[in-house]
């Protein structure tokens, strides 16, 4: 991988911007499950409702880590701002789940899909940006 400047960019570099692209990807992907889980607990069997609520702890703190690696792999700004917004998206989750019986708590799925969409933004802006660099002469 070279910088616009020519000069070969260190591997962890490398290494921490194609982490980026999967962990954001991984965590995309967690956000589907979790909608998926709520869906059955809506749907199938309220029991559910445990699984959706234990599910979260699995990946809630994934922003953290590309926060890190987002500067680790030397990415732009939007990228190392991406993952704070991802982290204030879950704590509305947070926020938004206990509100039952309130208008509020109607932004929870609605967040869900909010979240979804910034992650997908993470991932093809990563995305982009590791295919950039590894054509830049």
């Amino acid at each position: 991988m070279t910088s616009s400047s020519g000069v070969t960019a260190p591997r962890r570099v490398a290494w921490a911007r194609y982490g980026y692209v999967l962990l954001a990807g991984v965590f995309a992907v967690c956000v589907l499950v979790q909608v998926y889980i709520a869906g059955m607990a809506v749907f199938v069997d309220p029991a559910n409702w445990e699984l959706h609520t234990t599910f979260v702890h699995l990946f809630e703190f994934v922003p953290f880590f590309l926060f890190g690696l987002a500067f680790l792999g030397r990415l732009p700004r939007t990228l190392k701002l991406l993952p704070v917004g991802l982290y204030v998206l879950v704590m509305v989750q947070y926020a938004t789940a206990h509100l039952f019986g309130s208008l509020v708590a109607a932004i929870h799925p609605v967040n869900a899909i909010v979240i979804f969409g910034v992650a997908l933004v993470a991932v093809k802006r990563a995305w982009a940006s590791v295919s950039e660099a590894s054509t830049t002469p």
